[in-house]
């Protein structure tokens, strides 16, 4: 037992010392009582997002975060749809100021929108104080050679500015920063007439793989962009369709990649995959189960953690809720605390599901169509508004104000697990569910939208049919 301590105890010191705690002291006037979360992307490919930690700011605008780190990240601080973005690296202590939403622009309350964010500088080789100065000048030299960019032809003004740039940040010795400034340039140098060849050369071959640098990655993405989807089309790759939708053979489609000549570095190759496969999913390009089949083929057998934690990063991503799968279950309150469940309410009827809050102009225009749509379908179609607001309460105060509303309306009492069982992104979200609980439309069309011809297919009265022998009645 002892031993097995001692063990523990050199486990818990060699975590300790990689990562390492990093603190945010920050002022958030007007955002009193509310949220605040860091976040970062799981990874730069499906680009979904993880919680390091939250905390509360409390009644004169104050907040403390603490988590811990490893490396240098960018992170978002997160206070509802508000966010700011920011550098932190491991031990980093920082004070910061969370401005105020722009009031002279519209904001959609249902979408996230850049605040300003004041980050109090205590060193110029601190990591913000280097992209920042870094990031001014990359902007003057656009400005001052925009002529140049217009024609496509600035690459004797690239040249120049990556020598100029490498000369005066000699002195810092920071890998991360060096590869920010390598890789904002190299995205640049690819919206100009530099051949593929070049670019890959300079700034691939040979080269680590940078999983977790936002500029690398943001270089990478754009640099092999529908990369598979092109290469199957190839004579090279004609194989690729075949190993992809017939075989559903991972090891075969890596051998298929190879015959590109960007492609012969395994771990690159295997990124690249990974990649194809993720747009693949959403374009259609291959079918679905295959591409499902061949990323859990790669979480299986590669031999990369940080592929394997991609790879099944995006399986998590893909979304559970297809036409003709089961929709979850859900027992909630109304206005009264009356439960209801979903299977209560889709006996006998469909089931048309609005998700909303108060805040939400476009929800409130488009349940001004409602009342119409179930004078016409209401005997058959079950209409049935969620409220995701924080309270029970509001959604009495809502109900009072619009008291013409008659249809039901419940609230999400789930602490966010409904949200996340229906993958709501944005609102207004709506889904119609027939009555054995199966989508018919996931997400559904809007009330304003062509919903009336959804409702219209799926109430009308079916004739009978007639089979050999049936007697007609004329």
């Amino acid at each position: 037992m002892t031993k097995f301590i001692i063990i523990l105890f050199a486990l818990f010191l060699s975590f300790l010392s990689q990562a390492q705690n990093v603190i945010i002291k920050g002022s958030a006037k007007s955002y009193e009582y509310q949220e605040i979360g860091v976040w970062i992307n799981n990874d730069y490919i499906s680009k979904t997002q993880k919680q390091l930690t939250y905390s509360v700011i409390d009644s004169i605008g104050n907040f403390t975060l603490e988590f811990n780190s490893k490396e240098i990240q960018y992170i978002t601080l997160k206070v509802e749809k508000s966010i700011s973005t920011m550098y932190i690296e491991p031990k980093g202590n920082y004070e910061v100021i969370l401005m105020p939403p722009d009031s002279t622009t519209y904001h959609n309350p249902n979408l996230e929108h850049d605040v300003k964010l004041s980050i109090k500088l205590k060193s110029k080789t601190e990591i913000n104080s280097l992209t920042m100065d870094y990031d001014k000048r990359f902007d003057d030299f656009l400005s001052a050679d925009y002529a140049a960019f217009l024609k496509r032809t600035p690459q004797a003004k690239i040249d120049s500015f990556k020598i100029a740039m490498k000369e005066f940040y000699s002195t810092v010795n920071n890998p991360y920063f060096k590869n920010y400034i390598n890789y904002t340039i190299a995205s640049l140098e690819q919206k100009t007439k530099v051949s593929e060849k070049k670019l890959f050369t300079e700034y691939l071959s040979k080269k680590p793989i940078l999983h977790s640098n936002p500029e690398y990655m943001l270089f990478f993405n754009d640099f092999f962009k529908q990369k598979i989807q092109d290469f199957s089309m190839s004579k090279p790759g004609t194989p690729m369709a075949f190993q992809i939708n017939d075989r559903g053979s991972f090891s075969g489609t890596m051998e298929v990649l190879k015959r590109d000549e960007f492609l012969q570095n395994d771990t690159l190759r295997e990124l690249v995959l990974i990649k194809g496969l993720y747009e693949a999913y959403y374009d259609n390009s291959f079918k679905k189960p295959s591409v499902v089949g061949i990323l859990q083929q790669v979480v299986l057998e590669t031999k990369i953690e940080e592929h394997k934690r991609i790879a099944q990063t995006i399986l998590n991503s893909f979304s559970k809720l297809q036409k003709g799968g089961q929709a979850p279950f859900f027992e909630l309150p109304d206005k009264a605390l009356l439960t209801h469940s979903l299977d209560e309410l889709r006996t006998n009827k469909y089931v048309y599901l609005m998700f909303y809050d108060i805040n939400c102009t476009a929800c409130q225009q488009q349940m001004k169509i409602i009342p119409s749509l179930i004078k016409t379908y209401g005997e058959r179609i079950s209409f049935v508004s969620i409220s995701v607001d924080k309270t029970n309460a509001d959604l009495k105060n809502f109900q009072a104000k619009n008291s013409k509303y008659t249809w039901l309306f419940l609230h999400d009492n789930s602490l966010g697990k409904l949200k996340a069982d229906y993958e709501i992104k944005s609102l207004p979200a709506y889904f119609l569910i027939s009555p054995d609980g199966k989508f018919i439309q996931v997400p559904a069309e809007s009330p304003d939208e062509d919903i009336d011809r959804a409702f219209f297919d799926i109430t009308k009265i079916k004739p009978k049919q007639h089979g050999i022998g049936d007697k007609k009645n004329h």
